[in-house]
């Protein structure tokens, strides 16, 4: 297949980073629709038809060239990933990771990912080297384009959704999507899923004309106490975190919050912390591996720049790999856990896989 994806070396780079179903001699046997029910926008405006664009990183065009949802999933280069999927290849996706070795994947509702702007309060090095903020410019005036357009999309769309807001940047501090929260009024069947980092909450939703319609906030925490976040949410404030979180708890509207926790080096220990966290405020915890979004060097080099000296590289940090000297006590620890069959916490399948092979 040949799209003009194949010269952008970020789209290639997570093609190659996760092992696909072309690369597997094991077939898969369960089934996904999501190329039919998910559109996701990443920050170059480019859609894609996987809730992770790093499950699926191949796009079918970008935003300005459709008019409509519907124009999206009958796009040429979606009926071709469509037919893959549908056929049981997975050809181009990360079998191993996405979940459709383990069970069917079924979408009953639509979905929409907006992740059109990487800004960000944080600069967590497992996401980004530098802060980004995006305020002004003609960057800016573009993507806030493609939002009015996406807007448009949601106008049209006449069928129950849920619309996430956002996967590489934070919601909140977001000066293209931030408006939303005071001005945007989703109809009854349009339910919106926020994927934050928890800071800002308070401070944006208070008296918002969003808040009736948000059904899951999805807060990346990756820490259960104070003297770890500080150092792996680099910004970040857990006094302040902490206010949010009881801002959530005093609002109590039925939305399901759920914690997230991306298993690395420098914070696997404060998992049993983390499950303390989840317990005191009645959130769901969600732990899961640290992917490799092409932040860290991906391993040692002769001449490392100054970043990844001070920093590591993403192989330093992925205690998940057996490779890893701590990957032995972290898998005790996990294993621990997940054996006092604790009900704040659940784990993606591939830190599932490694759980319930442990030997200990």
């Amino acid at each position: 297949m040949t799209n003009n994806w194949t010269s952008d070396p970020a789209y290639t780079y997570k093609l190659e980073s996760l092992p696909r179903g072309k690369d597997t001699t094991v077939p898969v046997t369960f089934s996904c629709n999501t190329p039919h029910r998910v559109v996701v926008v990443d920050f170059k405006s480019n859609c894609f038809l996987c809730s992770c664009d790093g499950y699926l990183p191949i796009p079918v065009g970008q935003v300005q060239e459709f008019d409509s949802l519907e124009a999206i999933w009958n796009s040429p280069t979606a009926k071709i990933l469509q037919e893959d999927v549908d056929s049981g290849k997975f050809t181009w996706c990360a079998v191993d990771h996405c979940g459709v070795r383990d069970r069917n994947i079924f979408r009953p509702v639509y979905q929409l990912g907006i992740n059109i702007d990487e800004s960000c309060n944080l600069h967590c090095p497992s996401c980004r080297r530098d802060p980004i903020m995006l305020q002004d410019g003609l960057e800016f005036e573009k993507k806030s384009k493609d939002m009015a357009t996406i807007l448009s999309w949601l106008e049209k769309f006449q069928h129950p959704i849920q619309i996430t807001l956002t996967g590489n940047g934070d919601p909140f501090a977001s000066h293209i999507i931030r408006p939303l929260f005071k001005t945007f009024v989703p109809r009854s069947t349009q339910k919106i899923r926020l994927m934050t980092n928890g800071l800002l909450i308070r401070k944006q939703l208070t008296n918002s004309l969003i808040l009736p319609s948000i059904d899951i906030f999805s807060i990346s925490v990756d820490a259960g106490s104070a003297e770890v976040y500080q150092q792996i949410r680099r910004g970040g404030s857990w006094l302040t975190l902490m206010d949010n979180f009881d801002f959530l708890t005093e609002e109590n509207k039925n939305h399901l919050v759920s914690l997230n926790f991306a298993v690395q080096k420098n914070n696997y220990k404060d998992l049993y912390n983390f499950v303390n966290l989840c317990r005191k405020y009645n959130f769901k915890g969600i732990v899961h591996q640290l992917d490799d979004w092409g932040t860290w060097s991906y391993n040692r080099q002769p001449s490392p720049d100054v970043w990844t000296i001070v920093n590591g590289t993403y192989l330093d940090h992925a205690i998940l790999r057996p490779s890893h000297p701590d990957h032995s006590e972290c898998l005790a620890i996990l294993k621990d856990i997940a054996d006092q069959k604790n009900k704040f916490l659940t784990y993606t399948p591939v830190v599932q896989n490694l759980i319930k092979n442990v030997r200990l």
